[in-house]
């Protein structure tokens, strides 16, 4: 029986986890591998990736572990051109990189706004900037932008202005991608 994701290529941003056992990131990067795929598993830790690397099992063969800084646009610019390098193409993008800080407008810092526009929504960015002309080129691709519900659903218990914010803009920019 043919694997539903056989002769693919995927690059998974985030593919470590921030902490033990299984996030989005490794888990993705790890099932797409058992289902055939070529997996390109990016994180800014490499000692992250390695710990995806020993929960993958034997779909360790089909995962290449790579370093970025997905922040970064030459960083992001040699990812996309390191996993055309090593794989000639790229079929899948999951831009999963994200994270959470706690406050509203009146006590989240900026620099933990900033913070946190640039890994939930820059990173995103970045990666379609270099992703989408290979598979423009190549007339083929998918590309998955994870967001939340936090995105739609505030709760003041929780507030987390700048998550929020991000995810909402993935949404966004997730529709505006798509049309262009």
């Amino acid at each position: 029986m043919k694997a539903r994701f056989e002769n693919k290529v995927a690059i998974v941003t985030g593919a470590g986890c921030v902490g033990a056992g299984w996030g989005n990131g490794r888990a993705i990067a790890v099932r797409l591998a058992e289902e055939g795929s070529k997996v390109f598993a990016v994180d800014r830790d490499p000692e992250r990736l390695e710990e995806t690397l020993l929960l993958a099992g034997d779909a360790r063969s089909s995962i290449t572990p790579y370093a970025c800084d997905v922040t970064s646009s030459d960083s992001v610019a040699a990812m996309a051109a390191a996993c055309v390098k090593a794989y000639g193409a790229i079929d899948i993008l999951v831009n999963n990189v994200g994270g959470s800080a706690p406050g509203n407008a009146a006590t989240m810092s900026e620099e933990v706004w900033d913070t946190q526009i640039s890994h939930n929504l820059k990173t995103a960015f970045l990666a379609c900037k270099y992703v989408l002309p290979i598979m423009e080129k190549q007339g083929r691709g998918a590309i998955v932008n994870l967001a939340s519900v936090a995105g739609l659903r505030m709760t003041p218990d929780r507030a987390h202005v700048a998550y929020s914010t991000t995810k909402l803009g993935i949404l966004a920019f997730s529709k505006s991608t798509a049309i262009s």
